[in-house]
């Protein structure tokens, strides 16, 4: 470093030899070290602003022989970039986006509740199709004068018994299908799956109350919720199994609700004859006519109860399938979904650098032999020092 005063070489205390200037009279040099023996970055003439560590962008041009900067944590260059994941990203489901994920819930217990009680309103099915054809066979006797082989009230107590057990199982069964047709189609809203008919799954709920539209709208959610459940159909142009059980089910339990509506409408009261609107022989002949339809309604919902079992339990077991009673997120690893992502980068190895990212040379030297200043801003990651390579002997003193 030359003396401020005339120009000789400084010693290394900082002392002129040849005009014997002291060490203050060269502090106003910006080479000089500062505490502890660091010595700032000078400011150099470029457009970077004051202070800026050599090799940042904006940085001011250093001085000849000084090393670059060293790139600190989250800037450019530091790490290289993340590879692409092989075979793409991880969603390749044909649906659009991906759906969000819904906690699964299972539908085993209810669905085994429900085809228990679907068989339990067979039963009282068959009890009031019985009920129902024996008061017709009666009421043929009583329109044909055979009084004395008939027993209306007999037959009158076994159609009101047999009513009010289907009545009891059939409730039951409406509000078990509603909350299991519920859970079932919300489950479907977490996997990739083709669009649902019916988009919303309070349809599940709300479509079994709309007049006339209860007819339709509750085998729509039902069907989207079959469709939407077999793992077939989550794959773009993939075929589901067909669904021909759930449309029978649901024309019988449709004509059985119809049939008795229609044998509710035609029966005549007793208060008709009374009041002279019908005569005795048509109001029996009305009775008998109603029965009868009510015996068929009564075997078609019979018919609805034993396909609602099978139903019931294809969508379980195609639920079941789809996340492979093994738990974990619903649709994962099936069809729609990519492989696991593959890993990141490990930890380095002990003795071992980051792989990818060398090190920056060591700083040179300034002009006149002293020592290049240090990064105010850091030196960066070192790597770690290599064991000794030979054993310590623990049995010298």
């Amino acid at each position: 470093m030359p003396c401020a005063n005339c120009g000789a070489p400084l010693t290394s205390a900082g002392l002129c030899p040849a005009c014997g200037a002291a060490p203050t009279q060269a502090a106003h040099d910006p080479y000089a070290a500062g505490p502890g023996g660091a010595v700032p970055p000078p400011p150099g003439p470029g457009a970077g602003a004051p202070g800026s560590a050599p090799g940042h962008p904006g940085a001011a041009p250093g001085f000849p022989g000084q090393a670059p900067g060293f790139a600190q944590p989250g800037a450019p260059g530091m790490m290289p970039p993340a590879p692409a994941m092989p075979g793409g990203t991880g969603w390749g489901g044909g649906y659009g986006m991906a759906p969000q994920w819904s906690p699964f819930q299972s539908i085993q217990g209810l669905g085994t509740a429900l085809m228990i009680l679907f068989g339990v309103a067979a039963g009282t099915g068959v009890l009031s199709t019985v009920a129902y054809f024996r008061r017709a066979s009666v009421l043929d006797d009583i329109s044909e004068g055979r009084l004395w082989d008939s027993d209306p009230e007999g037959a009158d107590d076994l159609v009101q018994a047999a009513l009010g057990f289907t009545g009891v199982a059939m409730l039951a069964v409406a509000v078990l299908m509603i909350i299991w047709l519920y859970r079932a189609r919300a489950n479907t809203d977490g996997w990739a799956a083709p669009p649902a008919t019916m988009s919303s799954k309070g349809w599940a709920i709300g479509g079994w109350f709309i007049p006339v539209a209860n007819w339709v709208i509750p085998a729509i959610v039902v069907n989207d919720t079959w469709k939407r459940s077999d793992v077939r159909a989550s794959v773009p142009g993939g075929r589901p199994g067909g669904r021909g059980l759930l449309w029978a089910w649901w024309v019988c339990y449709v004509l059985a609700t119809l049939l008795y509506s229609v044998s509710a409408i035609t029966r005549k009261s007793e208060d008709d004859v009374n009041d002279g609107d019908v005569t005795f022989s048509e109001y029996v002949d009305a009775g008998k006519a109603a029965d009868n339809t009510a015996g068929v309604s009564s075997l078609l919902l019979i018919a609805a109860a034993i396909l609602g079992i099978f139903v019931v339990r294809k969508i379980v077991a195609l639920q079941n399938e789809r996340v492979g009673l093994g738990g974990g997120a619903p649709g994962y690893g099936g069809p729609g979904f990519g492989g696991p992502v593959p890993a990141g980068y490990g930890a380095p190895q002990g003795g071992a650098p980051y792989p990818g990212a060398p090190y920056p040379p060591a700083p040179g030297a300034y002009p006149g032999g002293t020592a290049a200043p240090a990064n105010p801003w850091g030196s960066g990651p070192q790597p770690p020092q290599a064991p000794p390579s030979g054993g310590i002997d623990f049995g010298k003193h």
